[in-house]
């Protein structure tokens, strides 16, 4: 004979769960085999566990040996069957003829044994008799045989779940024990206590010992105890479920601490009330805090009551929730009428100008709104009856439990200053501008006779001029000939501005460099004229603000790119939207997202960003290819290399790059959950120098963009959840609604339709538990049938169930289940199992027609009394006839012969399958 590995497997891991081989006799199995041999008159008798290479016996009678190999087990065999194994006569049976018990002692002629199978289905092994003579079981020693084997899986089961609860006692116990920073008493019903954990001996001083037996509230204070509180609260928890309590209690050593405290009821077997549970924590040093808090508070309303600024509190609605005197002084409003007022609608709605000032635009509201500190920006308010006011605001967020609440504004009115400072401002500029010889600042004399433009080397330096013909004076073509032609126009008209009357000339424009980027400069200057008004000179300076535009375009470009996000829903799109503002905002040739293979050697790039005219990197590449700093990446670290000629993780794999035409790299590695899985990689055809703020714009283009992709697999995730439950919702309620319509439309009164309706309701419930233990969208068909029947299955034996374990849908299982229901319950008030000894033969199987498999399912009444076909059809019938029928097809066929009542079922299998 022969066994597959599976059932090996199967049934070792089940063995193992059970913990039954090997183990001392026990007297509930030693009676079993002893029973058996009696009442079925056999010599032996065996309780057999089929193990690896072996068959052990963990009860036994007339049998010396305590095991025996798998080749001499008849019980091997057995145990492949569903129901009993008899062989009459094992000399005839070709798998046991050649047996070593057959051929010699002890000669077994005879063999019958039924299977232990558990409630998963897996055969452990068999309850079994033998005889040294041929012969074979009547009905009734094969009735015994079977029931004697379901005592055997009854007291293995019983065994094995009272081990189990012994472990989880023990692994309650020792969370319990665990729980340091809780103290956890158990009190019997009068208040005594019961048991005290580690926790409860450190916060309270007394160890176990010292309580046990003694009232709860002996760490009560003494006025507590004079209330009789420990009485209130065990009333309260039995009556609400739980009782609540933050106070004061008393240590052993008669130090007071203030706990927060939960008293709940403590159920025994049958929810029997059998005591209280009480879980204390010291919550001493949070209400410190607390106090502390509350004077700081009343501290802070002194000082800001004393402040010459204005200082607000806002919501994140920009709703003022407290103006302190000063704030409302600087606006003119009453005392107490900013509260509950938009700020921005009462004092800040428009430009000084009178050009509206929406909210969108407002810097204020979009600091609150996104939870944004806001440092010193100078912005114009006005007071009630309309007056402009020059202020100067910071704002600062208030976070409460990592979600932004508000913040706190404060307002500085400058009105007076302003003009004075703004003019020192200017004054104070062209001094810097005239006197600093660093290389960001320029200082020009433009000789408006001569018409030659005399220059210091730093702009020269910037506008691309000699050093040399600059201070000696060149034409200011010279100097405009590298102007960015975009700009050309707009310089020339603000000098026209200056030269018709303008006090002051000032421009930004950008400047060509030799190796085709530029720079942005903005040049400040007057006129200096004779007292006649003719213009004489042109003094100046300009200044390089290229790092202060780049981080501009660089902000905007994250602005663009949170904007676009937001407009996708696809990470393929998400990744190459961000390779490409990455690159285009960094003046880049290449730029692309690519993942590790499973390897980790090799990336894969399926897309990516590129200047016109330059290749692209779509494919595979083996990073040994072009060095050796993998390493790097898999630890998370930005690798950055200015040069590939000159870096030495990269000159010996230059020619790698030098065909991509690259010079200069970053790889911004992507982890999750400490791994290595994707790469964010930028390139450029020449030398660059990767300053830290272009590597930090890098890392939020990637953050943003991994943000992005996260929200919109949660929000997929969600969609997807709704949905399904919706669907299972409208089913169920569908079903419900048709059982309670059908069933009070066809019932005489309402005592029968509600115990109708509730039969009916607990099958449901049942059929759908099934269900919800399992995927939700299908579920086996035996646990479907057992369940429906187990409410009439009033002893062993009633329902005989035939068939294999197959997948079957949602809803043909809730009609199955409910067509059970309705078959067993006419059965047991007319049927078979209205008669002791009745039962009912339910079999299903798979076989092929017309083409495809169809699923055949029976019902047999057997030992019932005479049926008589009822005159009409109730709802029942009609339920049954009709109910499973609208969600499989096929034919069901209800009969009503004299000797017990029939239904049959045929319809595709894959139809019921379907989870409709």
């Amino acid at each position: 004979m022969s066994t597959t590995g599976d059932d090996f497997d199967s049934r070792r891991e089940a063995l193992s769960r059970y913990d039954i081989l090997d183990t001392a006799p026990e007297a509930a199995f030693e009676d079993i085999v002893k029973l058996a041999s009696m009442l079925l008159e056999m010599p032996v008798s065996l309780i057999s566990l089929v193990d690896t290479g072996r068959q052990w016996f963990k009860a036994r009678i007339g049998f010396e040996r305590s095991e025996t190999t798998l080749r001499e087990s008849i019980c091997a065999h057995a145990v492949q069957q569903d129901d009993l194994f008899v062989i009459p006569d094992t000399t005839r049976d070709p798998r046991t003829a050649d047996n070593a018990l057959v051929v010699g002692a002890p000669h077994v002629r005879f063999y019958a044994g039924v299977p232990l199978r558990t409630p998963e289905g897996t055969a452990l092994g068999t309850l079994c008799v033998l005889d040294t003579r041929p012969r074979d079981l009547t009905e009734a020693q094969a009735f015994i045989l079977r029931t004697l084997a379901r005592q055997v899986m009854t007291e293995l089961d019983l065994r094995r779940t009272i081990k189990e609860r012994r472990e989880a006692d023990r692994r309650n116990a020792a969370i319990i024990e665990s729980a340091v920073d809780y103290g956890i008493v158990a009190m019997d019903l009068a208040g005594v206590v019961t048991s005290w954990n580690v926790g409860a001996e450190r916060i309270l001083g007394w160890n176990e010992a010292e309580m046990l037996g003694q009232p709860a509230d002996r760490f009560f204070t003494e006025g507590d105890r004079e209330r009789d509180t420990l009485a209130r609260e065990m009333r309260i928890a039995r009556e609400m479920g739980r009782a609540s309590d933050e106070r004061w209690h008393q240590r052993k050593d008669g130090t007071r601490f203030w706990a927060m405290g939960e008293t709940m009821p403590l159920m025994g077997e049958g929810e029997a009330h059998i005591g209280y549970l009480k879980i204390l924590r010291d919550r001493t040093a949070q209400r410190q805090a607390d106090e502390a808090l509350r004077k700081q508070t009343a501290l802070l309303q002194t000082v800001t009551d004393h402040l010459s600024e204005a200082v607000f509190r806002l919501t994140r609605d920009d709703v003022v929730t407290f103006a302190n005197p000063a704030a409302e002084a600087m606006l003119g409003w009453p005392p107490g009428a900013l509260i509950g007022r938009n700020l921005h609608e009462t004092a800040h709605h428009h430009h000084a100008d009178g050009r509206p000032f929406p909210s969108c635009d407002c810097e204020v509201v979009r600091a609150l709104q996104s939870g944004e500190p806001l440092r010193e920006r100078a912005t114009t308010f006005f007071r009630r009856d309309g007056t402009p006011i020059d202020v100067i605001t910071t704002n600062a967020p208030i976070v409460e439990d990592g979600i932004v609440q508000g913040a706190v504004l404060t307002l500085t009115d400058v009105t007076e200053r302003r003009a004075a400072t703004a003019r020192l401002r200017r004054s104070e500029e062209r001094l810097a501008l005239a006197l600093n010889a660093s290389g960001m600042i320029g200082t020009w004399d433009w000789d408006l006779r001569e018409d030659v433009v005399y220059a210091d080397a730093a702009l020269a330096r910037i506008y691309t001029v000699d050093p040399d013909r600059a201070a000696q004076g060149a034409p200011l073509a010279d100097y405009t000939r590298n102007f960015h032609p975009d700009d050309v126009a707009l310089f020339q008209a603000e000098l026209d501005r200056l030269f018709a009357g303008a006090e002051e000339f000032a421009c930004e424009y950008r400047i060509l460099q030799p190796d085709g980027s530029h720079r942005w400069v903005i040049a400040r200057g007057r006129l200096v004229r004779a007292p006649d008004g003719t213009p004489l000179r042109f003094p100046g300076a300009s200044v390089d603000i290229t790092e202060r535009k780049r981080a501009e375009e660089r902000q905007a470009a994250l602005v663009e790119l949170g904007e676009r996000l937001r407009a996708l829903h696809d990470p393929h799109e998400m990744a190459f939207t961000a390779a490409e503002i990455a690159g285009r905002t960094l003046g880049l040739t290449r730029a692309a997202y690519g993942t590790l293979d499973p390897t980790g050697h090799y990336l894969d790039i399926a897309r990516d960003w590129t200047l016109p005219g330059v290749g692209s990197l779509v494919g595979r590449h083996r990073y040994a290819d072009y060095g050796s700093y993998l390493p790097e990446l898999r630890e998370g670290r930005v690798v950055v290399i200015d040069d590939v000629e000159q870096d030495p993780r990269t000159a010996g794999r230059s020619s790698g790059f030098r065909a991509l035409d690259v010079r200069t790299v970053i790889n911004l590695p992507l982890m999750e959950r400490g791994q290595l899985v994707a790469v964010f990689c930028l390139h450029d055809a020449k030398r660059r120098n990767w300053t830290p703020d272009i590597v930090d714009f890098v890392r939020n283009v990637v953050d943003r963009t991994r943000a992005a992709v996260a929200r919109l697999r949660a929000e997929e995730q969600q969609e997807l959840l709704n949905r399904e439950l919706s669907h299972r919702m409208k089913n169920l309620l569908a079903m419900v609604q048709s059982i309670a319509t059908q069933t009070m439309r066809s019932a005489v009164d309402v005592d029968t339709a509600k115990e109708v309706l509730a039969g009916r309701l607990i099958a449901l419930g049942q059929a759908h538990d099934l269900l919800m233990g399992g995927a939700l969208g299908s579920t086996l068909i035996g646990p479907v049938v057992r369940g429906a029947l187990k409410l009439h299955e009033d002893r062993s034996g009633r329902f005989r169930l035939d068939g294999p374990d197959l997948e079957i849908g949602a809803k043909p299982a809730l009609s199955l289940a409910l067509m059970l229901h309705e078959l067993a319950t006419n059965a047991a008030k007319y049927g078979a199992l209205s008669q002791d000894h009745g039962h009912v033969a339910i079999r299903w199987e798979v076989r092929p027609e017309a083409g495809e498999p169809h699923l055949a399912f029976s019902w047999a009444e057997i030992g019932g009394p005479p049926v008589t076909k009822p005159a009409h059809k109730g709802f029942g019938s009609r339920f049954i006839e009709r109910g499973l029928a609208g969600q499989v097809g096929g034919t069901i066929a209800l009969a009503f012969p004299p000797d017990g009542v029939t239904c049959a079922i045929a319809a595709p299998l894959a139809a019921f399958q379907a989870d409709g």
